[in-house]
């Protein structure tokens, strides 16, 4: 019985059997498979070293490695006082914002965030350039 619905019917004389069904329909998602999602954050420099007045081009690598969907994904980045933002250099391969704040050390705090869920084994890239302070 893999379909339904099943009918048995039987005549012994001249009958009329009338059968009437009302339409339904299931939706649903069955995710129980998927795993969680997962957030991974890689923070590369394009220098080992630099002296005052070199300028740093950084490269923040974000990744969900889980299946499901992450939402309200924020990149924070707290630059140390060596570090000065260098204006308007913030790109990012997803839409979103940057918003900038002083973090009263003596420099900045950068926050990128993504205007849409982050899917699940996707990611991104942001980058941003800071001058190394003399």
């Amino acid at each position: 019985r893999s379909r339904f619905p099943v009918l048995n019917g039987g005549l012994d004389a001249i009958k009329s059997v009338q059968a009437t069904f009302m339409p339904q329909e299931v939706v649903g998602t069955d995710d129980s498979h998927k795993s969680p999602g997962r957030l991974r954050i890689v923070k590369l420099a394009d220098k080992k070293s630099a002296k005052p007045g070199d300028i740093i081009t950084f490269t923040i690598r974000y990744d969900n490695l889980g299946d499901r969907d992450l939402n309200h994904i924020r990149i924070v980045d707290n630059l140390t006082p060596r570090l000065e933002y260098v204006h308007d250099s913030a790109t990012s391969d997803r839409a979103g914002r940057l918003v900038v704040q002083d973090n009263e050390e003596g420099s900045l705090i950068l926050k990128f965030e993504l205007s849409q869920p982050l899917k699940g084994q996707t990611g991104g890239v942001v980058t941003f350039k800071a001058k190394v302070r003399r």
